[in-house]
């Protein structure tokens, strides 16, 4: 099996795909990066009549494949490839589970960014293999056709694919979303959605898409205001009262400054107070934190931990997201309210691929929350 950062579709997620599409009338579909084929088969048991075209780029999957459906299509070789033989608006429906990964930009990319997407995306020197997935399978589809595919958390919700998103689901349909608990894929922490993806002309923004959570097996149901989760995910307003930013250098060269520093350390009690050795001067190319601040864990397995600087200014990590309190009250309203919700908070708000983490935007938000209060 050749490692592209592939996850396989668990049975539970294969399963749960194909309960949420109607196939009654498709009669061709197409999976890239279609791996052991998890997905072709749930499909294949409702509709015997689809016609699959798979492709993917390790042989051994390709052949194992061939061997469990000789009737249909299988071609081994890279899904981006634009002359792999696939024609554009050919298929009812696509399904697909793509690498979860960057990829270094190219010319070899420019006929899937065109339009909007090629004004926002061209000039990126790397490129998510999600994004290029998903216009790829998009511009394979036959006019009112359906994409179903599975993308980490970082897809739907960061903000730094705001605007895919927002040229995404102006031009197409989102009209189902299913969310899938940490720990759904082996070898990742990812969170993960099933987007439900209609190839339609649209002139303004679906306003409730409806939502199911898989956790732990149970179903749960939801929906989520589309039109304002794109316009203002993650969209805070100016600080007032507090500063907050974090840690600019890696663990490694905090200890090359041969100064004591704050990380991520795992252990320390939460809210409790920890100080550090204090030296006459700062270091350049640092970030500090001072007396009183509130350090967080952005990264790692103690995700969320909190503690209180109680000495002098100490360097802290690009692990570590530090909020300097400049009024009292709102000090105190945070560390009241934090001291209560943060569990829950972290479970609902962390992200992350590789490694679970919660962005500085994320707690701002939470911030804005206590002004009420305050």
């Amino acid at each position: 099996m050749i490692e592209l950062n592939q996850y396989y579709t668990p049975e539970s997620t294969s399963l749960a795909l194909a309960s949420m599409l109607d196939i009654s009338n498709v009669r061709s579909c197409i999976e890239l990066s279609a791996g052991e084929g998890a997905l072709v088969g749930p499909l294949k048991a409702s509709n015997k009549n689809i016609k699959f075209t798979t492709v993917d780029i390790d042989q051994s999957n390709s052949t194992k494949l061939a061997n469990l459906y000789p009737n249909d299509v299988h071609i081994c070789g890279d899904a981006l490839d634009k002359n792999i033989g696939l024609k554009n608006d050919s298929f009812d429906l696509a399904i697909c589970n793509p690498p979860f990964s960057y990829v270094d930009n190219s010319d070899k990319y420019s006929y899937l960014l065109t339009g909007k997407f090629g004004t926002l995306l061209s000039k990126n020197k790397r490129l998510r293999m999600e994004v290029l997935f998903i216009l790829r399978n998009l511009q394979l589809l036959k006019p009112g056709g359906t994409l179903a595919v599975i993308v980490p958390d970082f897809i739907l919700n960061s903000r730094p694919l705001l605007n895919f998103r927002r040229i995404l689901f102006d031009r197409f349909e989102l009209f189902n979303v299913v969310e899938c608990g940490y720990g759904s894929f082996k070898k990742t922490e990812a969170k993960t959605y099933i987007l439900f993806i209609k190839k339609v002309n649209k002139s303004k923004f679906s306003k409730v898409v409806p939502v199911i959570s898989i956790v732990n097996g149970v179903l749960k149901k939801n929906s989520i205001d589309i039109e304002n989760a794109i316009k203002t995910v993650e969209k805070v307003e100016p600080n007032s009262g507090y500063e907050i930013f974090r840690g600019c250098t890696s663990s490694k060269l905090c200890r090359e400054s041969r100064r004591d520093f704050h990380h991520n350390y795992s252990g320390l009690e939460n809210f409790s107070n920890v100080t550090y050795k204090v030296y006459s001067a700062e270091l350049p190319k640092f970030k500090y934190a001072k007396f009183n601040d509130v350090l967080i864990n952005r990264v790692g397995r103690s995700v969320g931990d909190t503690v209180i600087l109680a000495s002098s200014n100490v360097i802290v990590s690009d692990c570590v997201i530090v909020i300097r309190f400049h009024r009292a009250s709102l000090r105190e309203a945070f560390i009241e309210n934090w001291t209560r919700d943060r569990a829950d908070w972290i479970k609902l708000h962390v992200k992350g691929t590789c490694a679970k983490n919660i962005s500085i935007s994320s707690i701002k938000s939470y911030i804005s929350t206590l002004g009420k209060v305050v």
